[in-house]
């Protein structure tokens, strides 16, 4: 069972949930595949702002400043968190630049990632949130808002969503990585601020 949950934290690991989340709602919502320049050009600033991250999180665990590659120690989160956000304020320039026409819609989806890991940074300072369940609150939180926004129809569907919380939870209880507390609270913020700024429009 060990191994079942690697593979589902690795594979619905944080970085990748954004352009995971980006292909489901491709298949999802008609209006977003009318625009297909502008989904790739997303796409490929939010697997730059994967990949990045990920070598760089590896390069401070070979030199010894991350204890695993989980980053299971709170106090060792701060640098991780930053490099992280460093990167999606990067990509938030790359996708408003002069030139880039983008849905507030989909630049809300950035701004809502970068706005759940600034709260996680400060969090972090007292409590250990599950950033796995961050990065899936944040997910289910967008797909309900294009649902509510778009008219999908998804709403048979989204309780699917809690399913995969489940499992997702289940994966880091049974690596021994968080409490139930610590996943419950990572969910609840991601799934807020993301539909406050994607559904509700709180762009700053």
């Amino acid at each position: 069972m060990r191994a079942l949950a690697l593979l589902v934290s690795y594979v619905l690991h944080p970085l990748w949930t954004p352009v995971l989340l980006l292909g489901l709602l491709w298949v999802l919502d008609p209006w977003l595949r009318l625009q297909p320049g502008v989904m790739i050009y997303v796409a490929t600033v939010l697997l730059i702002n994967a990949l990045a991250p990920a070598v760089s999180i590896f390069m401070l665990h070979r030199r010894g400043v991350l204890s695993d590659l989980e980053v299971s120690e709170r106090k060792e989160r701060k640098w991780p968190f930053l490099i992280v956000l460093f990167y999606q304020v990067l990509g938030y320039y790359a996708l408003t630049r002069p030139g880039v026409y983008l849905p507030s819609e989909v630049l809300g989806l950035v701004v809502g990632m970068m706005a759940a890991l600034v709260v996680a940074i400060f969090v972090n300072r007292h409590f250990k949130m599950s950033i796995h369940l961050l990065a899936n609150g944040g997910a289910f939180g967008a797909v309900w808002s294009f649902n509510q926004l778009h008219g999908l129809g998804l709403e048979a569907w989204l309780p699917l969503g809690f399913l995969l919380a489940g499992v997702v939870g289940w994966s880091r209880m049974r690596l021994g990585v968080h409490t139930p507390k610590e996943l419950a609270l990572g969910f609840l913020v991601g799934h807020a601020l993301m539909r406050a700024v994607v559904e509700w429009g709180w762009m700053g």
